[in-house]
């Protein structure tokens, strides 16, 4: 019975023993880092995958390529490969003709993608034609803050587009990038070093060709490379530029008053001059959801009385498209107007000009 009792004691020292030791080498563990999500730099060090997402405008999404694989983030993927062995993987927000707007738009409206370790963010030339470089400034902010908000541990690169001429519209993305430690790669001055034509590295004076866009890849590389040298660090959300900086939106079907538009399907649709629908909103914000295609005509903006623009509808095919108005109302009451004009642009070869709206875009108070 004695040695029994001295017995029990003992077993229960070991298994104490064992215990703190599992316990302590588990903790040990964690020194190494990798209990956590490795940021992209850290992947980039180990040779592990890296997951991104691109949300942009035509350039974003590769147009003027000679071919699918020569965009500029599948040769950054095959370059990535070739370098270090590492498996490179996208998802993309994109729309030839978008804005920051449309890109911010869809990123609160669609589902969250698998969470990446590098966004890209490329917007400016479309901005350009659709408000001034005050407006595009806030809206770009809201862009990254919420980007940053959906994937904090995610480095942000932006791209200012080689094609951009409007130096306060570039001002803008290197001033909110600056801000936000997010990293801002110029394309304009690597363009330029190349002393090549502009008709040497584009497709039409705008989209670059396969050539073009080896030298974003080739920049994006080396950036990439140089950050992990450095062991970057991803900053956290900064507090804001502007105020009230997270635009968050909300859409408003119901319209107050309409003259010749017949429902079709989602659709409020007309194609005669003069017909019009009104909406009245709360908020300092307003686009529209709309249907883009090739009998698209032009519809005159009305807000609170007063003319604010004249947009076209056209697209070579159908798409769904949120479109920036304002976002420069007082932030109280409003009235607008949408009025189709029978007129269309050159791009439609169709006898038709229709238009087909959804709903409006409104900031939520």
């Amino acid at each position: 019975m004695k040695k029994r009792a001295i017995l029990v004691p003992f077993i229960i020292v070991i298994l104490l023993a064992l215990l703190t030791g599992s316990l302590f080498f588990q903790k040990e563990r964690k020194t190494y880092g990798f209990e956590e999500k490795e940021n992209v730099y850290e992947k980039y060090n180990h040779h592990t995958p890296i997951r991104y997402l691109v949300i942009g405008d035509s350039i974003g999404r590769g147009s003027g390529a000679e071919h699918a694989s020569q965009r500029w983030f599948k040769l950054l993927e095959q370059k990535m490969y070739e370098e270090r062995h590492i498996e490179m993987k996208g998802d993309y927000i994109v729309q030839s003709g978008s804005t920051a707007f449309e890109g911010l738009y869809k990123l609160n409206s669609q589902p969250a993608v698998a969470t990446p370790d590098l966004i890209f963010i490329v917007f400016g030339e479309n901005d350009r034609k659709y408000m001034n470089s005050d407006e595009f400034g806030k809206i770009y902010e809201s862009l990254i803050r919420k980007a940053k908000k959906d994937y904090p541990s995610a480095e942000i690169i932006t791209l200012t587009e080689s094609c951009l001429a409007y130096e306060d519209f570039a001002r803008k993305i290197a001033l909110v990038s600056k801000h936000y430690q997010a990293v801002n790669i110029d394309m304009r001055p690597v363009f330029k070093d190349t002393g090549l034509p502009a008709e040497k590295l584009t497709r039409d004076l705008v989209h670059p060709n396969a050539r073009g866009y080896r030298l974003y890849a080739d920049s994006i590389y080396q950036v990439i490379k140089w950050n992990a040298a450095k062991h970057k660090k991803i900053a956290v959300l900064s507090s804001s530029i502007h105020k009230n900086p997270d635009l968050l939106f909300s859409t408003k079907k119901q319209i107050i008053n309409k003259n010749g538009f017949i429902k079709k399907g989602r659709y409020y649709t007309s194609g005669k001059k003069g017909d019009f629908l009104e909406y009245s909103f709360t908020g300092n914000v307003l686009g529209v959801n709309l249907l883009r295609s090739p009998d698209g005509g032009e519809i005159k903006v009305f807000i609170d009385g007063k003319p604010v623009t004249i947009m076209s509808t056209w697209w070579p095919f159908q798409r769904k498209r949120p479109l920036y108005i304002t976002t420069q109302l007082s932030n109280g009451h409003h009235t607008a107007r949408f009025e189709t004009t029978g007129s269309k642009t050159a791009n439609n070869k169709t006898k038709n000009s229709i238009i087909r709206i959804s709903s409006i875009i409104t900031n939520k108070n």
